[in-house]
């Protein structure tokens, strides 16, 4: 028996060891103990995309392709949230020294420090720092954390050799491992271009979330980690970094957003819209309203649903209107596993109504076009008849 437990204190050592070592790179370079973070911090995450030096030949990664994905994120402690505002590609603003373009050609004239201005410029949020990620980050990671679970919303199909993209998911709740999930952020050959991607970004970004927090997850961060370090470049510090770790552990709540605006030349941004949502969640002293029953009047909802649900999606109409709001019903491919509420930035309506209709509700740019508020039917939802539908 003696010897059993040094033994078993070896072999725990061991296995300490092999889950550690994938972090010591990254240690090396960023490493910080974890810390509180004791402030709001706002960062500029930035995709980029790959640039080619001949045909079909990557250039050296150097971050500073067309900034494809922009990413305004706070990280505040006082809330526990982290608010994520998407800014799609197509949005034109004037960059110093180069006149009117489209937001991504940003980082390609001056590299993130010139994009962080042009961001703050736009949105009028003062940014502590930069996070670029070069798009093999995505196939690394999320092959690193074992694939994501993500629910398809329609067929999606493209191939692009240059890119070495060859997108091919049908519809429905799976298991994307990292050449899929790249595929699936990605996409964009579809009415809603740049902004369907977007929507669908952040409904990863709530997979993620979600799956990392699990005991499965939290094992496989380190390789995570070590798999997209050298994809990564920021002037973070490590005591901003280490402060980011210890707001991490505290699970805080994630909001996503997406810019407000309408199709026209690109995305035109809707700015007093745009100023309220910057307000509300990157304002060092938001405002928030509360809402009621009444407020829900005149309201724009739509109701999205799978085939198999269209009783239930009728029956959801009725309720709606009994509420006072103006009612949509738009047929999906597939069900999303959950019913919820979404609206991209009102979060006190999407509450009201959903404890009116007995769903949970989240903010999301994933909530449809033009709709004050977005309600999904999934496959969990119950009907009147007290069973599923």
């Amino acid at each position: 028996m003696r010897r059993i437990v040094p033994l078993f204190v070896l072999v725990l050592l061991v296995g300490a060891a092999w889950w550690a070592y994938p972090l010591l790179q990254p240690l090396l370079r960023y490493g910080s103990l974890p810390r509180n973070l004791d402030r709001p911090l706002t960062v500029l995450v930035l995709g980029v995309a790959p640039e080619y030096k001949y045909y079909h030949q990557r250039a050296p990664e150097d971050f500073r392709g067309l900034s494809d994905v922009n990413l305004l994120v706070r990280f505040d402690p006082a809330t526990k949230h982290i608010s994520v505002l998407s800014i799609p590609r197509d949005v034109f603003v004037r960059i110093p020294g180069y006149g009117w373009h489209l937001i991504n050609q940003a980082n390609k004239f001056g590299g993130p420090d010139l994009a962080r201005q042009v961001v703050s410029n736009l949105t009028g949020v003062e940014i502590d720092g930069y996070v670029a990620v070069s798009v093999e980050a995505i196939r690394n990671g999320v092959d690193a954390l074992g694939g994501i679970t993500v629910c398809v919303e329609k067929p999606m199909q493209y191939k692009d050799t240059a890119a070495k993209l060859d997108i091919n998911l049908q519809p429905g709740c799976q298991h994307l491992g990292g050449t899929q999930a790249e595929g699936y952020l990605r996409f964009r050959h579809d009415a809603l271009g740049d902004i369907g991607r977007i929507q669908r970004q952040q409904t990863f970004f709530n997979a993620l979330q979600q799956q990392i927090l699990t005991p499965v997850g939290l094992w496989r961060i380190p390789q995570a980690i070590a798999s997209v370090e050298q994809n990564i470049r920021t002037d973070l510090t490590r005591d901003q970094i280490a402060s980011l770790l210890g707001f991490a552990a505290q699970q805080p709540q994630l909001v996503s957003l997406l810019t407000p605006g309408q199709f026209g030349q690109g995305w035109e941004v809707n700015r007093a819209e745009l100023n309220k949502l910057v307000q509300r969640f990157f304002g060092d002293a938001p405002t928030v309203a509360q809402a009621t029953h009444g407020d829900l009047r005149g309201q724009q909802a739509v109701v999205l649903y799978a085939a198999p649900q269209e009783a239930a999606a009728i029956e959801m109409r009725r309720k709606l209107r009994e509420l006072g709001l103006r009612v949509l019903l738009r047929e999906m491919e597939s069900a999303p596993p959950r019913s919820e509420v979404i609206s991209n930035g009102a979060a006190e309506l999407a509450q009201v109504l959903g404890e009116a209709i007995g769903m949970p509700s989240r903010v999301s740019g994933e909530s449809v076009l033009y709709a004050d508020l977005t309600v999904r039917i999934g496959t969990d939802f119950v009907g009147s008849n007290g069973r599923n539908q």
